[in-house]
Parts: structure tokens; sequence; C-alpha cells
């Protein structure tokens, strides 16, 4: 028993994020998880859930879902990941679970772990450990649905274990390949792994070869298939701050919404979320439309193209397909613009082409390079030699390398603050979106 919250952080951070398994894969199964959760009474299955899988756009997608169930009327909770700042960003309802109910959740799952592992069962992993107390949160509190993102891939996730109201697929790409597989279709099957016997699937994967995949995969469940890509949309207007946009189907039109943001990737996100939520409340009673516009104007998912000085944006790209996304909003919104970009990576990504796509794509006057504050680091020396040779050779872009994010972070804010022609990027991994984003928060502290 942990007696106080900050020693029961300093213990989760201590659990390995995978643990291997008899084929000595990183990815485990579900059975230890299974039984822990039957020690805890099953608390997964004690409140109605919608489950999210997908390469990118899930935490979007779910936090889109949660502000229109809310204004249908709804009590909401969110499991999420990974955190930017807090920890307790993982397990959300009307805001971040307070101190004392995630060390009391903690504390229950840790004891039925002690109670299995001594049966002769495994420990768990952080990420099933997370979800554990999620569970056990949600259960107590009793809102009227959880929305439930997966970890990693999908079959094999944690969250697996869930028995949904509604399943959602999200846009899909190349991301953890040493666990999904190198193929579109390899991965998308993974994520098709959540799809359950009879539960409708909302998918909007940006692949024909995904949708492919998901479909043949539903059809083999008897569940319902909702392809997003058949719901027509038209963009009205973008702007550095917000976008306009209609969309209809054969079942429902709604005209004139807007989200507060620059990014277009969020338009299919939003679509995909009023498609999750007027399959789940029942066709015979589509959404108002003066609720959804209610509920995208409360819309607000940190680090996605967000605004966190006047011209110095955050965005949490991290793979190719997000890569690709940032850089569609930059050449749409910011193409009369300068662009200046701070970037790191984890190690075990595959980058290079990531930042091929940037150099190819954008024109950089300056890029500067650090490091994220993880053993997963990649060597910002490596990434600046990767850009070096990726620029045009007659490219006259400085490429400033600096380990220590805050002091690089200062340095280019000061570059930029002030001129109205240039716009700064923090881009290429959502650790390095959540360590800028406590730079800020520790700085206007001050």
């Amino acid at each position: 028993m942990i007696s106080d919250y900050e020693s029961c952080v300093k213990h989760l951070y201590n659990i390995p994020f995978f643990l291997k398994d008899e084929n000595k894969r990183s990815k485990s199964g579900n059975e230890n998880l299974s039984v822990l959760m039957n020690e805890l009474g099953n608390s997964h299955k004690n409140v109605k859930c919608i489950h999210i899988a997908g390469t990118n756009g899930k935490g979007s997608v779910a936090n889109f879902i949660k502000c229109i169930l809310k204004k249908s009327g709804y009590t909401v909770g969110v499991f999420t990941s990974p955190h930017l700042v807090d920890i307790r960003e993982r397990i959300m309802l009307d805001g971040l679970i307070s101190k004392e109910d995630f060390l009391d959740c903690f504390n229950k799952v840790s004891e039925a772990e002690t109670k299995i592992v001594k049966e002769g069962y495994s420990h768990i992993s952080y990420f099933e450990f997370m979800f554990a107390m999620a569970a056990v949160y949600f259960a107590k509190e009793k809102p009227d649905y959880v929305i439930y993102e997966t970890g990693l891939g999908g079959r094999l996730d944690a969250t697996n274990l869930l028995l949904p109201e509604i399943t959602v697929i999200t846009s899909i790409g190349f991301d953890h390949m040493k666990y999904l597989g190198d193929s579109i279709e390899l991965i998308a099957g993974e994520k098709a792994g959540i799809i359950k016997e009879k539960i409708p699937i909302v998918y909007n994967t940006g692949d024909a070869a995904a949708d492919t995949v998901i479909s043949k995969a539903a059809k083999s469940h008897n569940s319902k298939e909702i392809n997003v890509a058949k719901t027509n949309y038209i963009i009205h207007n973008i702007s550095d701050k917000t976008i306009d946009f209609s969309l209809f189907n054969s079942y429902y039109r709604y005209d004139n919404l807007e989200i507060m943001t620059s990014a277009t990737y969020q338009v299919d996100n939003a679509i995909t979320a009023i498609e999750t939520c007027n399959e789940l409340l029942g066709r015979e009673r589509v959404i108002d439309e003066c609720v959804i516009k209610k509920a995208l104007l409360d819309f607000n998912w940190p680090c996605r193209m967000e605004h966190i000085y006047p011209n110095v944006i955050i965005d949490g790209a991290h793979n190719e397909d997000a890569i690709e996304r940032f850089i569609e909003t930059v050449k749409k919104v910011y193409k009369d613009k300068k662009t200046e970009i701070l970037f790191a990576v984890c190690e075990d990504k595959d980058y290079e082409p990531m930042i091929k796509m940037l150099c190819q794509s954008i024109c950089l006057s300056r890029v500067y390079v650090t490091a994220i504050n993880s053993v997963r680091a990649a060597s910002p020396e490596s990434v600046a030699d990767i850009f070096k040779s990726c620029l045009d050779k007659n490219d006259s872009t400085d490429i400033i390398v600096d380990n220590d994010i805050k002091t690089v972070f200062n340095n280019a804010v000061s570059n930029v603050i002030d001129k109205e022609d240039t716009v700064l990027f923090v881009v290429g991994s959502l650790y390095l979106a959540g360590s800028i984003k406590q730079i800020v928060l520790e700085a206007n502290d001050d």
C-alpha cells in the first residue's frame, strides 16, 4: 500500500512498458490482465464504452466524441495516451482524475496484482496497469459512457478486453512496425482486431488497402460497417485559427460547422466523431445541428497545430502519415510565411522518411534539432546529418543542434517572436511537445 501520490507515480514510471511473452516478443497478450480484471470484479465491463484504434487521430476523435456526447446530455470519461505533462491526463472525467482518486485506484490495482502474482501469474505492463486503474475509477464514478483509446495496435492491446457499444478505427499509416507489421495490410489487420461480433465499426483510415482489410473483418464478425469516406464534406474557409466546413450523407446534412484549429486533418477526425455519435445514439434520431455546432466549438486538443505564441505552433506529428498531414496544413495555411522548425524524435521511429518529407515539401529557413527527454531519444547530431543530406545542396538552411530542449526552444522563440513573416513549428515527437508545454507552463507561472 502506497500512501502518497508522488510515490505512486514514481512506481508507475518504473513499470516496464512491455513484458516479454513466451515467444520473446515485446508485446504481450491479455491472459494476465484478464485474470487481474477478474480479481477487480471486471470493472471494465461495468460502464458502456466506445473503443478507438488507429495510427493517428485517436485522441482527437475521442475528444470530439466526448464533446458531442456531453452537449447531448451525457457524462463521459476518457482513457487516452500518452500524456503530455501530467500522467493524470490519461484518465479524464470533467477534468483530470484527482490525486486522491488516482492513488486509491493505484492501490486497488496493485493489491490485485500482488494476489495474482502469488498465484503464479506475471506482473502486468505499464499500460495495462493504467488501463486497470481507469476501469476501476470509471466503474466507481459511473459515467454514461467511457471512451477508451488503444495504446498500440488493437488485437493484443490491453483495451481489447472491452465489450464496447461501438468501435472506431481512425487514420492508418506506418508506425510501430516492429510490433504491428511492415505493410498497411498487416497494420490494418492488427487495428481491426478490436472489431467484435455484431458491434458496429466506424472507420476512416485514409487508405483503400486498409479499408479492404477492415471491411473483411467487419463482415466476418457480422458487424455493421460505416466507412466515413462515403460522407462528403466541403471546406469553405481555412484561416490560421479556424476551419469552416459542411458535410452530408444519405442520413443527415450539417452546414457551416466550425472548428477552432488550422489543422486540416481535424476535419476528418470531426466527421469520424459525428458519424460515431449518430450511429451510437441511433440513426432514427439524428443529432441536432445546433448540438454538433456547439460541440465542435468546445473541441480543444493540445499539441495539434496549437498556437502557444502567435507565431509559434506545436504539432505532435511523429510518424510519416502525421508528418504528411502536418505538411498539408502548412502548405495550405502558412504558404506565405517563412518556416522554421524545432525537431526531435524517438530513436525507434523510422524518422529518415519523415525528415525527407519535410525537406522536400517545405522551404525551411532554419532547423533546430534537439533531443527528447527519454532513453528512446535519437541523437541530435545524427538527426541533423539526415537533414543536411535531405536538403538541396544549394539550400542555405541553417541547422542548429542543441541537446538542451529549454535552451534551444528559448533561442528559437526569441528569433521569431517579433517576425510577422515567420512561423516556428515544434514537430517530430509527442515527448518533445510535452516538454515544450511544460516549459511554457513554467514560464507563465513565473
